[in-house]
């Protein structure tokens, strides 16, 4: 069948009998779209029940029937299924696609795409928002034109099958996909569950389904979730969860949109790792990723799109070299602007490095100076560079200063939580910040930094005396009084949009509060001039980009006027400059007199406009200190689980001086030591 229906739920006696997986309503592409989970299929097992994520906004579960077909296949076997290969042909993927439009939008997402993926190539696609990465995912894949209602002129082979074709039962055992929101792809009681489910349809042995359960979780590092519910998962730990749901299958193709995005830095790079360590034993891989540095070291191949076209597709070095990096709008990896940094002053290398070894290597290879490879009391060590003024804890904006004399906005006290399974989610935690402050709370996923934040704004009451704001006890306040003190913007921006135009988003709050009408319309449009907004004022929300919600979600929530702003994860699935006009926002908030605590993986972000960081590891605080600081703690920060970005192990491994705070500085340190 080509689609299911909110609501629908076909039984075992109707005519068409085949597990097809769960389907629900697509957050991204489009808001009427359904979309299939990856899942293989038989008809062994009797129908499960309909449920739906608590979190994952409204959806149907729909599950379909039919036998499992008999694929007269040869080639690669993958559980009981044959993989075909067309004779003559290398490729595993062939895409022809003149079009694709999705039914409500009025502009083509993906216009003259051509490519193939030969078996064993790790490629990755990137490109700025909405430039077609999600969508040509759901190509490859079959969930358009199978799933999601879009037009679709082209085809589309997957070991030289057309997708058009095929049933969704003899797609899912060709390839497995990770979509970009995770808790749309997990709807069981328990991990055990989820991991399960796949592996059950297709009909194996019980013995070789707790294998391969146990073995996708040790995979992804989740197999003391085994027993937990989905509910209870962060969203790195339900992307993590989906990855295992993925592994478990075993299909020879898998394509992941944004499989690390909701991870913290040590998560993305044992993700990567890991599906370097799969691509190695012959596994395909097709990855959206848009920071490149954490998958560079292991791609072979790289795809950019713009405006739903392929603009550039090259082996990953050439791509690189290229002089014209910066106007694409894309995150480049610190080793790669060192390369041109010093390329631009003389200095050339055979190859652009991708990781940081390779950097080191690269000098002391392609260099004539004796001194390399390079030392800290070489390079720049008599011409240290300062903290950037006014960025990541310059000397004018020293958060410390003046700590001692002004009293704290935010003050938590002996602060200590359990959820109702036992986890410990916060152990005695102690933290003070004050007015103006920019900091940045960061750890790795399940440190307890999204239950510190739910105290804050009271979602789980403090006990009484251990969370103050502005003077006010939170356990004393409702949570409506509690958000006049902090602003709180969710990691998923769609979880606190629920209107029906940008305009009435950001006036709800107002009105809410009895504000006279002019003021209402003054107000509001000034927050959305000041979002970039204005001129999409009668639009519906949910037809704005990721990027274009997150800042409607600030907006909503500036207009207010709290004194302070909690964002949990800023940058999650927004492009590199749609990140930048964000953290600029905020920046704007924070010189205005307003305070700032973000929550995120992003370092890079934080290292550019953080003026402090709190390290969490395990429910407690293990560090606090100046953001211009952090490398002078570079192994503590790392013995907490925190992965640093990458110009701060270039530093680490050059032994440059820890005042050496970005590539420019490291540049500058390098040719000053190649000029001895």
């Amino acid at each position: 069948m080509s689609g299911f229906h909110s609501g629908q739920v076909f039984t075992s006696d109707q005519t068409r009998q085949t597990r097809a997986g769960a389907a629900f309503v697509s957050s991204d592409a489009s808001r009427n779209a359904i979309s299939p989970l990856p899942l293989v299929f038989c008809s062994r097992r009797k129908g499960r029940r309909s449920s739906a994520h608590p979190t994952a906004g409204a959806f149907a579960l729909a599950w379909a029937y039919t036998p499992l077909p008999a694929l007269p296949l040869r080639g690669r076997r993958s559980g009981p299924i044959f993989i075909a290969m067309v004779e003559g042909s290398p490729e595993l993927v062939q895409a022809q696609i003149k079009s694709a439009r999705y039914y409500a939008a009025p502009d083509v997402a993906l216009k003259d795409v051509e490519l193939s993926i030969r078996p064993g190539e790790f490629v990755v696609i990137t490109g700025p928002a909405a430039s077609g990465k999600s969508t040509l995912c759901y190509c490859l894949t079959g969930v358009i034109p199978h799933s999601i209602s879009a037009e679709l002129d082209g085809e589309v082979f997957v070991a030289g099958r057309r997708l058009r074709d095929l049933r969704l039962a003899e797609v899912a055992p060709l390839l497995g996909f990770v979509l970009q929101a995770p808790e749309n792809q997990l709807f069981s009681l328990s991990v055990r569950e989820d991991v399960s489910f796949g592996p059950e349809n297709l009909c194996l042995p019980i013995d070789d389904i707790q294998r391969r359960v146990m073995a996708s979780l040790a995979f992804t590092g989740m197999t003391e979730y085994l027993e937990r519910g989905s509910d209870q998962l962060s969203g790195g730990e339900a992307q993590r969860v989906v990855l295992s749901c993925l592994l478990a299958l075993d299909a020879p193709l898998l394509v992941l949109d944004q499989p690390a995005a909701e991870l913290d830095p040590e998560g993305r790079r044992h993700v990567y790792q890991n599906l370097h360590r799969l691509n190695r034993e012959g596994k395909t891989i097709v990855v959206v990723e848009d920071r490149l540095g954490d998958v560079a070291g292991f791609a072979s191949r790289i795809i950019l799109m713009q405006s739903g076209s392929v603009v550039r597709d090259e082996p990953i070095r050439a791509f690189f070299a290229r002089s014209d990096l910066d106007t694409f709008g894309i995150r480049i990896p610190d080793t790669v602007l060192l390369h041109h940094y010093l390329q631009e002053r003389g200095v050339n290398s055979r190859v652009v490095p991708l990781t940081v070894e390779e950097v080191v290597e690269g000098l002391a290879r392609d260099t004539p100076t004796p001194t390399l490879p390079l030392r800290g009391s070489e390079i720049g060590a008599e011409t240290p560079h300062p903290p950037l003024p006014g960025k990541g804890g310059g000397e004018s904006d020293d958060p410390l200063s003046g700590r001692e004399t002004a009293a704290p906005l935010i003050e938590i006290s002996h602060l200590s939580f359990s959820y109702p399974n036992g986890a410990r989610a916060l152990d005695d935690v102690s933290l003070s910040c004050r007015a103006g402050e920019f900091v940045a709370i960061i750890g790795e996923n399940g440190a307890g930094k999204t239950t510190l934040a739910k105290h804050l704004i009271g979602l789980l009451p403090p006990p009484p005396g251990t969370v103050v704001v502005a003077g006010k006890d939170v356990s004393q306040l409702s949570v409506a009084r509690a958000s006049r003190l902090v602003g709180y913007l969710f990691q998923d921006p769609d979880y606190q949009i629920f209107n029906g135009s940008v305009f009435d988003e950001v006036a709800f709050g107002l009105r809410a509060r009895k504000v006279p009408k002019d003021q209402v319309e003054e107000e509001t449009m000034a927050a959305l001039g000041r979002s970039k907004l204005d001129h999409l004022r009668n639009e519906h929300p949910y037809t704005l980009s990721r990027g274009q919600r997150q800042r409607l979600a600030l907006a909503s929530t500036w207009v207010l006027r709290p004194p302070i702003l909690l964002v949990d994860e800023p940058s999650t699935g927004l492009d590199h400059r749609e990140a930048a006009d964000l953290m600029g926002l905020l920046e704007e908030f924070r010189a205005g007199g307003g305070t700032v605590l973000i929550i995120t993986h992003d370092l890079e972000l934080v290292f550019e406009y953080a003026q402090r960081v709190v390290v969490m590891r395990r429910g407690t605080i293990r560090l606090d200190l100046p953001t211009a600081r952090v490398q002078e703690h570079f192994d503590e920060v790392s013995a907490a689980g925190v992965h640093l970005p990458q110009f701060m192990h270039l530093v680490a491994a050059l032994a440059l001086p820890p005042a050496t705070n970005d590539v420019p500085a490291i540049g500058e340190a390098v040719l000053a030591g190649l000029r001895r």
